[in-house]
């Protein structure tokens, strides 16, 4: 019988047995499925994009209509990140307090049988049609049509506002130099006061198909379009009109009626305003 003990070159070489080889091969068999267990945890994981179209589609209804040309993009999950998979729809939220920017976090939250959280930086991108001025406006000078036109620019930044449209901006007058191709903010124009108080005006009053002028004067400051407080020079009446140039005002409907009838409601006079015979 032959011996399984071999002698070469000094040193013993035993010839493995059959179960020997067999634990071997069951050992190697557990490690994998213990591996691999490890790496999946027999969970099934949510996925990384359904977290991140969840925190760009709540941006987007959060800012609705005022989100048209927005554009919104989720931003870097780790790819070694593991969730289980939520059993209910995931919810998205913002912080108290928290605002959308350029950079906004959102928190996406599970709250299914395993629940967690997690968040998610989101950049937001908002463009829109800005009034550029087409010159340099020097301070004091008044917005006209040839001074702006319209540009696309991204306006996430644009934290003092913007105007939309050259319409928006007309009549008003530069209270800071603006450079040629700078966007115009609200903070760098004013009103152009075109009546000033206690200035005669004339008052435009349109009835039954007939418009009637009458003396009047301004008891504050207006600008183009505005509404200000007007005296009738006849009557002492003080009813509200709207400045239409830099010496009419036309007096709005609800105070047409009360205008030629006398009932409206006088203000107290000022000691220097005159005072009629119909108001004492």
């Amino acid at each position: 019988m032959k011996d399984c003990n071999d002698t070469r070159r000094g040193s013993v070489v035993r010839k493995p047995s059959l179960l020997a080889a067999l634990s071997r091969s069951a050992v190697i068999s557990l490690t994998l499925a213990a591996t691999a267990a490890t790496a999946t945890g027999g969970t099934d994981w949510q996925p990384l994009d359904d977290i991140q179209d969840t925190a760009t589609g709540f941006l987007s209804a959060r800012l609705g209509a005022a989100g048209d040309g927005t554009r919104i993009e989720a931003g870097f999950l780790d790819p070694r990140l593991r969730l289980p998979r939520c059993s209910q729809p995931l919810d998205a939220f913002l912080n108290p307090g928290a605002d959308v920017n350029r950079i906004t976090t959102v928190g996406v939250r599970c709250a299914g049988e395993k629940p967690w959280k997690v968040y998610v930086p989101v950049s937001v991108v908002a463009t829109a049609n800005v009034a550029i001025a087409t010159r340099h406006l020097p301070r004091g000078s008044v917005i006209t049509a040839d001074s702006l036109r319209l540009e696309r620019r991204e306006v996430t930044h644009m934290r003092s506002g913007y105007f939309g449209s050259v319409e928006s901006a007309l009549g008003l007058k530069v209270r800071q130099p603006i450079l040629k191709g700078r966007a115009l903010t609200p903070n760098q124009l004013e009103a152009d006061h075109v009546v000033r108080r206690g200035q005669s005006v004339t008052l435009v009053v349109s009835s039954g198909g007939l418009k009637l002028n009458m003396s009047g004067k301004a008891l504050i400051d207006g600008a183009i379009g505005q509404r200000i407080r007007v005296e009738n020079s006849s009557s002492g009446r003080v009813v509200e009109g709207i400045v239409r140039s830099r010496e009419h005002v036309e007096i709005l409907a609800g105070n047409r009626q009360a205008f030629f009838s006398g009932k409206a409601k006088a203000l107290r006079p000022k000691a220097d305003t005159p005072v009629s015979n119909n108001d004492r």
